[in-house]
């Protein structure tokens, strides 16, 4: 039995702090604030909310302008905003009781490190010594440096809007500008998207950037290459001129590492260094999550932890960043892959989404969304997915699993439809070349 403190509460910290405790381990579970972390509180489970209400709104419309439905939808944002805090409220105690019920003692307050004596002091009394200490504090919205930073929201305070936006300024071009994009345009906001070089570049593909702005984001403009000269109460000032608005920051995040940064070794963005078993350049030190960078995302962190707890058990685990699926939540889910085994060295094909449910009603569009797969002929091996559809976040996790099992071609496997069927039909097509 070892003594174990894990500082942060999100799911790194909670999943691992629940998994050692269930071994006999004595766990000391610390959080400074909520339970459940950025997800819960802010970030994943926020927008995952108003998404929510994003797609009723268009579907409504859609089904408006179709004639099938007559319907006017009026909105509450502050009523939509205190139904979300409602809900994590009665998450949270039941978040708690999960893990204390295996055996965790959770403990609120600020913590403090002190690594000589090997003890977790909190709000400067109470003091938990540790054999191994795992960090899992997660990150905060970064703030960049423009003049007028301070007029701008973060995704922090998006609940405190009192109304939505007419107008509203997102400045960054990643992930959550495309999801608060998405969300306020179907709200009725007028949207402006502010990239310092292009938008969604992480998918590395124009043809589905291009179709993400026409197909999936409404009354938006998406503006790049924008140099930020200031901000202001009600604007941004660009070097292509001033473009009025609510002004929410999308410009990523900072890994909350002060904590043990004088203790560790961090990198120039304060991310904390560890190697394949999460283990610090202090060896009785580990970290996961947000704090040591990478690929951010819930199901990330909650390896990285459960990577972390296992080898602090003295079980030998690494983490696995191979392939690894994510998501953009939009009105149809955008997945895609990222990992040290995706490329698109091989033949690409494309085909439009099909209509079942959940994409039927945009068919006399043409919006159902598409999917593309990257394929080595020579292997038969998948090298790359993304998949534009209502149940992609489904299908993508299913077929990184078919892939890593060695068996792709999901020919014993009866799915729920429509989930994987576009994927598997893309890779039943590459088989004529094999």
């Amino acid at each position: 039995m070892k003594n174990i403190v894990i500082i942060g509460a999100g799911p790194a910290g909670r999943f691992a702090a629940m998994d050692a405790a269930e071994k006999s381990n004595n766990v000391t579970l610390i959080e400074k604030r909520h339970i459940g972390g950025k997800c819960l509180n802010h970030a994943c489970m926020v927008v995952c909310a108003l998404a929510d209400v994003a797609k009723h709104v268009s579907e409504s419309k859609n089904f408006n302008d179709l004639g099938i439905v007559e319907s006017q939808i009026k909105l509450n944002y502050t009523k939509i905003a205190q139904k979300i805090r409602e809900t994590q409220k009665r998450i949270r105690p039941i978040l708690t009781a999960e893990t204390t019920g295996t055996g965790v003692e959770y403990v609120r307050g600020e913590a403090t490190v002190d690594a000589e004596r090997k003890v977790v002091v909190v709000d400067d009394e109470d003091e938990y010594p540790y054999d191994k200490l795992l960090v899992c504090t997660g990150s905060s919205p970064r703030l960049p440096n423009i003049p007028g930073v301070e007029n701008a929201y973060t995704y922090k305070d998006t609940l405190k809007f009192k109304e939505i936006p007419e107008k509203l300024v997102i400045i960054g071009g990643g992930s959550t500008a495309a999801e608060y994009a998405n969300i306020f345009s179907c709200f009725g906001s007028q949207v402006d998207v502010l990239c310092r070089s292009s938008f969604l570049k992480m998918l590395d593909d124009s043809r589905t950037e291009e179709y993400i702005v026409a197909n999936l984001l409404k009354n938006t403009i998406v503006h790049e290459n924008v140099e930020i000269k200031e901000i202001t109460d009600r604007s941004v000032i660009t070097n292509y001129g001033e473009i009025e608005g609510t002004v929410l920051l999308a410009t990523g995040v900072v890994p909350n590492s002060d904590i043990v940064k004088d203790i560790v070794e961090v990198d120039k963005k304060g991310n904390i260094i560890v190697d394949s078993h999460m283990q610090t350049s202090n060896p009785d030190i580990y970290a996961a999550g947000d704090v040591i960078g990478g690929l951010l995302s819930t199901p990330v962190s909650r390896m990285e932890g459960m990577v972390a707890i296992n080898n602090i058990m003295d079980n030998e685990v690494e983490a696995d960043y191979s392939l690894v699926p994510l998501t953009i939540t939009l009105n149809y889910d955008v997945s895609y892959l990222k990992g040290d085994e995706v490329n698109n060295n091989g033949k690409e094909l494309a085909i439009p989404g099909a209509a079942g449910p959940g994409s039927f009603w945009n068919m006399l569009t043409g919006k159902t969304g598409l999917t593309k797969e990257n394929i080595d002929l020579e292997s038969g091996k998948i090298n790359n997915i993304l998949a534009i559809t209502p149940s992609s976040n489904i299908a993508l996790p299913y077929m990184v699993k078919a892939i890593k099992d060695g068996d792709a071609d999901f020919g014993n496997f009866i799915e729920i439809h429509p989930s994987t069927d576009g994927i598997f039909k893309l890779t039943q097509y590459f088989k004529r070349y094999l």
